[in-house]
């Protein structure tokens, strides 16, 4: 890697103090994120049904259902209209057409149909939709008293940034409907702040205001990468180079240990992190010392891992005794993957080259008898 002059130093360390002030803000974590494909529809849309039924056992009674009929009278064409009290709700309803409408409510006044978007292209059947919609209107103002008044229909597209692309269809925004949801729940907060179903309640909400991510750009970031790309690229081209230098570092100070040690260099990726495999080319097996750098971190730290694939019990005896000289404390010994190998770990709160590198000789050392000598 060629040296770098102190101008150029100094461009560099500009450019990422400036990269600090675009940095995204963390968002605070809901339960959710924990859960797989939890930014699919289905599951949002069974959860949202769960809370807008005032009859399911969250204890939190009409609360989401009136902060859901309100942020619905806030839409144009719906500011003069009652729509009365729940009645009826019902997820993933089977249409003529094979097709299924995400959740639809009945109230006294109203048939609700609602299709939930979390992504934005807005595909679905809506034809037949509507034709269902109609259909079941019909059934249900067939069976009111003639002094009652005909229900009507109403129909509802709820997505991130809550625009209907389709001709008589409402657009909903999540944000809109989490707000007078809140507004709603606020009684049930002062009275009962640490029931279990508000928590969940509010995680769910917070959830869903998430969705809003999906939308925004962020122009000032966008233009700041645009105007340093060139800049950008040289600092990946550099830490790329400094990732190799590294690596020709340790591969050259095993070779200067071990004899006919032929380099064997693989490079993967740990949650994001770069794993630098070392391992021997002529070895029976795929054992190796792996050096994770947590890139994460600042200032950086790392791990070395050291593998034993195949162990036997004799094997993994005659290691540890050997290990017993490390010039490091082991964090950590396990078997891993039913067995199928044994590890050492070490972990460095900094990273240090020379003693990574100390210890990766070491290691290997140790590997290279395993693979030549007591298998």
């Amino acid at each position: 890697m060629a040296e770098l002059d102190d101008k150029e130093l100094q461009r560099y360390e500009n450019l990422l103090l400036k990269a600090q002030q675009h940095k995204t803000p963390e968002r605070e974590l809901t339960i959710f994120d924990t859960a797989v494909n939890s930014h699919y529809e289905n599951p949002t849309t069974e959860l949202l049904a769960f809370f807008l039924d005032p009859e399911q056992k969250h204890g939190l009674g009409s609360s989401f259902y009136n902060g859901f009929i309100e942020v619905i009278r806030d839409l144009s064409g719906y500011q003069d209209i009652e729509l009365g009290q729940f009645v009826q709700l019902q997820t993933q309803q089977s249409t003529q057409g094979n097709k299924f409408i995400d959740l639809w409510l009945e109230t006294d006044s109203a048939l609700i149909i609602v299709e939930i978007k979390v992504h934005h292209i807005q595909n679905n059947p809506f034809d037949d939709y509507v034709v269902w919609g109609k259909e079941k209107l019909a059934e249900i103002n067939k069976d009111l008293s003639e002094s009652a008044t005909e229900k009507q229909l109403v129909l509802l597209i709820l997505s991130p940034n809550g625009v209907s692309r389709i001709k008589q269809w409402s657009g909903l925004s999540f944000t809109d409907l989490s707000e007078n949801v809140q507004r709603a729940l606020g009684s049930q907060l002062i009275a009962n702040p640490l029931s279990k179903w508000l928590i969940f309640a509010r995680d769910f909400l917070l959830h869903l205001n998430s969705f809003h991510e999906l939308l925004d750009l962020n122009m000032e970031k966008v233009n700041f990468v645009v105007e340093n790309m060139k800049s950008i690229q040289e600092l990946v081209n550099l830490r790329e180079e400094c990732y190799q230098e590294i690596i020709d570092h340790i591969n050259n100070k095993i070779q200067e240990k071990i004899e006919d040690y032929k380099v064997g260099m693989r490079r993967h990726n740990w949650d994001g992190t770069p794993a630098l495999r070392f391992i021997g080319n002529h070895w029976k097996d795929w054992s190796d010392t792996v050096l994770n750098l947590h890139v994460n971190e600042s200032p950086m730290s790392c791990s070395v891992n050291m593998y034993i694939q195949h162990p036997t019990d004799e094997i993994v005896k005659k290691a540890k005794v050997l290990l017993k000289k490390s010039p490091f404390p082991i964090s950590e010994q396990r078997y891993e993957q039913n067995n199928k190998f044994w590890g050492a770990h070490f972990k460095f709160n900094t990273f240090n080259l020379e003693e990574v590198t100390q210890l990766i000789v070491f290691t290997q050392q140790i590997l290279n008898k395993v693979e030549t000598e007591w298998k």
